[in-house]
């Protein structure tokens, strides 16, 4: 900035403006200031709240920072105070360099510099404190958490015996509980580079949501996964890494039994991108890891559509094919209707710590954008760590009625739209038809590719999922013989999923458009439709909260939104756009757009009685 001439030298209109981010309504506790860059060239975004970190230098630097008291505020314009740095922030504070004092001595007048030296002398004891900062750092550090004083007892002095006296000081809030713990892994230039990513983002969280939760860093050795204490473990950084055998198994049972694992990559760093999804398919190969869809609940359970994000004007320099707002790419592994690992190629714990940078070949998520992602993912992952069952906890179906000997086989279909999200599901219906219907029959699941052989063998096939999929020519052929031949399809879309639902309806324009007459479409089920009294007599269902929030003109009416279709006058296809799977296994799952476990119960046993009695 040019010096100002010597007569203008005490107006303010010459002096640098405060950043635009203080003006915003982001809280943070201590405020995320940091020490001015300290190599020529180095830039702060507009929106941010520290410099870029530079990973070239292990030394430690030393910067004084102030807090202007009210007496100190009155005595110096705010001009003044941004002129020894133009980043201080709107609750006074602010980092002294011996560069940014012999800046204000060349640039301010000798009243101003009085003034300055006199509040100095009276007030620094007080508000003055020396901080050091760690030059790789990218924001200064949380603060350490409240010592957990407790009721002591103090003793007069001897001799004993003493009646014990109690003290009566203050003592500190209990601690909130821990929401979260950060990996310590590798050097601390690899994890610990935002120092203040988790706290930012919990103080963001106790003023949006009113929650008050803590975090911990740990190494993973000293995490007790098996206490199932831990919602959230999040592990960040630059470079490669790698689990151990026992760290993978560990981490297994752990995301089975319904913890979350968030993995970011900071500063979009490809290394570690590449470690994490090797880590990934080594603790969960039976779980693939994929996209994240925009209407997954971790991109709406809070804060809406967060699934499309603000890109930095930096990050789409580096990446041109990045959309501003667009989808945010992040991927994850869902284990039985829960997303149990988040894996971040972009960077959002830069976001969190409210600063970016200008490095090549870096991406980041906008602050504004980061926040809210974060949000949403802790608050989906208290909501659902008890919902999930292990693979090896799922319940098998075995009927030990003797009896029952004739099997009915059901077919479930495979299919690269997550065919099998819940597996408890499906075998909680069975055991309801055959523990409360006089058939005297014994089921059977097997997974079963679209292919005519295959099909023929079931009368009956059941199909549900997550993501959208697509069927071939040949396999949409298959499909329409198989319905034509007396064969029935019952389809429900997983938690109420778009993209299955869209896919869905798409595959099944093309099976059935060749028919003749009604037959070449889905319909709503009527009213008098058999299906509704097979069993139990159905003139009302009950949804999730979920799915009345999302839909609520859509369900006042009373019959249910199935749709089928009818082949030579029987019913040929069930479809619901509502979730039954997760009704079935009889218990919530938040955030599911479907039906409550009653209604969904009754849905299921009335469709398979009314199959098998056609």
């Amino acid at each position: 900035m040019p010096s100002p001439s010597p007569a203008s030298r005490n107006k303010r209109n010459w002096l640098p403006t405060p950043p635009a981010h203080w003006k915003s309504n982001v809280p943070s506790a201590p405020p995320p200031t940091a020490c001015p860059p300290s190599q020529p060239g180095e830039k702060r975004n507009a929106t941010t709240a520290a410099p870029p970190s530079r990973f070239v230098n292990d030394h430690v630097r030393s910067c004084i920072m102030i807090r202007w008291p009210k007496s100190l505020r009155s005595a110096l314009s705010s001009g003044a105070r941004r002129a020894l740095d133009p980043h201080a922030n709107h609750r006074g504070y602010t980092h002294l360099t011996l560069g940014a004092l012999s800046r204000y001595l060349a640039h301010t007048s000798r009243r101003h510099f009085l003034k300055l030296a006199a509040a100095a002398v009276v007030l620094t004891p007080r508000w003055l404190r020396a901080e050091t900062r760690m030059n790789d750092a990218c924001g200064p550090p949380p603060p350490p958490p409240p010592a957990q004083a407790s009721g002591a007892e103090g003793l007069p002095p001897l001799p004993l015996p003493a009646t014990p006296q109690r003290r009566d000081e203050k003592k500190n809030p209990p601690r909130p509980p821990v929401i979260a713990v950060k990996i310590k892994n590798g050097t601390v230039r690899d994890w610990a580079t935002d120092l203040n990513d988790l706290n930012n983002l919990l103080v963001w969280m106790r003023a949006t949501l009113g929650v008050n939760f803590t975090y911990d860093q740990k190494r993973l050795s000293q995490i007790n996964l098996e206490a199932a204490d831990v919602p959230v473990l999040y592990r960040t950084g630059h470079y490669e890494f790698e689990f151990s055998p026992t760290q993978r198994q560990r981490l297994r049972a752990y995301l089975l039994r319904g913890g979350m694992i968030i993995f970011d990559a900071c500063c979009g760093r490809e290394a570690f991108v590449k470690s994490a999804r090797h880590e990934i398919h080594q603790i969960l190969p039976d779980y693939p890891l994929k996209p994240i869809g925009v209407d997954h609940p971790v991109f709406n359970c809070y804060y809406q559509d967060t699934g499309n994000v603000r890109f930095t004007p930096w990050s789409r320099q580096q990446n041109p094919a990045l959309r501003s707002p667009g989808p945010s790419r992040i991927e994850g592994v869902e284990v039985a209707c829960r997303m149990a690992v988040v894996l971040a190629p972009h960077d959002l714990s830069c976001g969190w710590d409210l600063h970016t940078h200008q490095i090549p070949e870096c991406t980041y998520i906008h602050s504004d954008s980061a926040l809210r992602i974060g949000t949403n993912l802790l608050a989906y992952a208290t909501a659902t760590r008890d919902l999930s069952t292990s693979a090896s906890e799922s319940k098998a179906f075995v009927d030990a009625d003797p009896v029952k000997t004739d099997k009915f086989r059901v077919g479930q279909i495979v299919h690269d739209g997550d065919w099998n999200p819940d597996p408890v599901g499906l075998r909680n219906l069975l055991d309801t038809v055959a523990g409360t219907s006089a058939l005297k029959l014994s089921f059977e699941v097997e997974p079963i590719p679209v292919d005519a052989k295959q099909l023929s063998r079931f009368p009956f096939i059941y199909m549900t999922g997550h993501e959208s999929f697509n069927w071939n020519k040949d396999q949409t052929a298959t499909m329409r013989r198989y319905l034509t031949n007396g064969g029935f399809l019952f389809v429900d879309a997983c938690c109420g999923r778009q993209a299955f639902d869209q896919s869905f309806r798409k595959a099944m324009s093309r099976v059935l458009s060749p028919l003749p007459g009604a037959s070449g479409k889905l319909h709503p089920i009527n009213a008098k439709h058999p299906l509704l009294t097979t069993f139990y007599q159905i003139d009302k269902v009950a949804y999730t909260q979920a799915a009345q929030h999302r839909n609520p003109e859509r369900l006042r009416h009373d019959i249910p939104p199935l749709l089928t279709t009818q082949i030579g006058g029987r019913t040929a296809v069930v479809y619901s756009p509502f979730a039954l799977n997760v009704g079935w296994r009889l218990h919530p799952v938040p955030y599911a757009v479907g039906y409550d476990a009653k209604s969904a119960l009754q849905l299921g046993v009335n469709t398979v009685m009314h199959a098998l009695s056609q």
